[in-house]
């Protein structure tokens, strides 16, 4: 009797636990999507819709890397295909996590690295949400468990397991500060379908839609012998060798391009992390080393608009194809390059603000077709749409408020098209 009462008490304890893990995974599971979403809805594609040995290029790294290279415009050059994997804030210490994984999947050609993640980036004691939609991506096994447990401290091992814990106020508007370029394309709500497969937008690039403004410059560059200041840096470059090391296994590439920023706080840590890399024969690539950082090309003082990601992706193309032995779509290469600008102004002269895109080849861009739209305080109150129309000028309804203009480029010989804005605030 005694016996039967105690198989009767497991038998409703494993029912318990059977019950509360099921509530648990149910109530997690707007967390795990909006972790997701906030990611930019890329791993759960991985795992679920990217079939096996698919994928030609693969671009690892932080948002740096996703705002930067557009797939798009380096399959049409190069005739692959290119896809980004990345997570917002991400660190070295979790990409070595995410290399493993591609590697397992895929054999692509040349795995590409963005080295913002080496000095900058998100540690296991500083975790956002985001950070955990690779781990919740995971298919369940042994891998998963270890290198959550390997990643995360004890308390967000609690979060990892119990995502519904986890309550931050960002996870209610994701990519909030980022724009797909398709405005038919800024939510994947089939991703809310678990077991539906789905197209990925744009390969995982987003980009930042407003460009710089000369008032937002509050940031200095470090000065030429400033120490650097990364207090775990040694740990960091250690995490890069392991990095290095297993790629020695893989058949294809590997590289390290450095997308530009407008400020570097870390300009004077990279001596270190290239000499460790070229030590075992890869190259460390820098994007724009020689040129001028136009406010046109960023959003913020680290991440690229689609302005700047265009040269950019054209720039890595031709690397690419020069490192693989990939010859070059001439016909692509010319169309992409004709969406070039390097500049832009806004002059305000009494009520009347002028607002001019300055273009690389002043005889290209006249076959473009502009599209002009500005906004007073989120509401439209002028549309122009002309071909060659690089510049606009418009009178002021209002002397105070935020004015946004937007503007939409497209070469009628594609369909590509570069999205862009600014912001013009007026006070008393």
């Amino acid at each position: 009797m005694v016996e039967k009462i105690k198989q009767f008490q497991w038998s409703r304890f494993f029912l318990f636990m059977g019950i509360l893990i099921s509530i648990i995974q149910v109530i997690s599971y707007v967390p795990k999507q909006r972790s997701h979403q906030k990611n930019g809805n890329f791993w759960p594609y991985f795992y679920r819709s990217l079939p096996e040995n698919s994928v030609d290029i693969v671009f690892m790294g932080s948002s740096h890397s996703k705002t930067t290279f557009i797939p798009e415009i380096i399959d049409d050059i190069l005739g692959v295909n290119s896809i980004h994997v990345n997570t917002s804030g991400e660190s070295i210490y979790q990409t070595i996590y995410e290399y493993q994984e591609v590697l397992r999947y895929q054999n692509p050609k040349a795995v590409i690295i963005e080295p913002y993640t080496i000095y900058a980036g998100l540690t296991p004691q500083n975790l956002k949400p985001w950070n955990f939609s690779f781990f919740y991506s995971m298919p369940i096994g042994f891998r998963k468990l270890k290198y959550s447990h390997d990643f995360f401290t004890d308390g967000d091992l609690l979060k990892f397991y119990l995502p519904y814990t986890s309550s931050h106020s960002d996870w209610k508007n994701p990519n909030l500060f980022f724009s797909r370029v398709d405005s038919e394309l800024e939510s994947i709500s089939d991703l809310r379908d678990f077991f539906k497969p789905v197209e990925l937008p744009h390969k995982g690039y987003e980009n930042y839609l407003k460009s710089l403004t000369p008032w937002e410059l509050e940031i200095e560059s470090p000065g030429q012998n400033d120490p650097c200041p990364i207090p775990d840096f040694e740990d960091r470059l250690s995490v890069t060798e392991d990095i290095l090391q297993k790629s020695n296994k893989h058949l294809g590439e590997l590289f390290f391009i450095e997308t530009p920023q407008y400020i570097n706080k870390f300009e004077n840590c990279r001596g270190q992390a290239v000499n460790l890399i070229n030590s075992y024969e890869v190259p460390y690539t820098i994007l724009f080393k020689e040129q001028d950082l136009p406010l046109l090309w960023f959003g913020d003082h680290q991440h690229m608009t689609q302005f700047g990601a265009i040269i950019a992706s054209v720039e890595t193309a031709e690397f690419l194809s020069d490192e693989l032995n990939i010859e070059m779509n001439a016909e692509a290469l010319n169309y992409y390059q004709s969406y070039f600008f390097i500049d832009y102004t806004i002059v305000q002269e009494g009520e009347k603000i002028s607002i001019n895109l300055v273009p690389y080849d002043k005889e290209t861009f006249t076959d473009l077709i502009f599209k002009w739209e500005v906004f007073l305080n989120d509401e439209s109150i002028l549309r122009i749409k002309a071909k060659g129309k690089n510049a606009i000028t418009y009178t002021i309804p209002e002397p105070i408020g935020n004015y946004f203009i937007h503007i939409v480029i497209v070469n009628p010989t594609g369909n590509y098209p570069l999205r862009g804005g600014f912001d013009f605030v007026l006070e008393e």
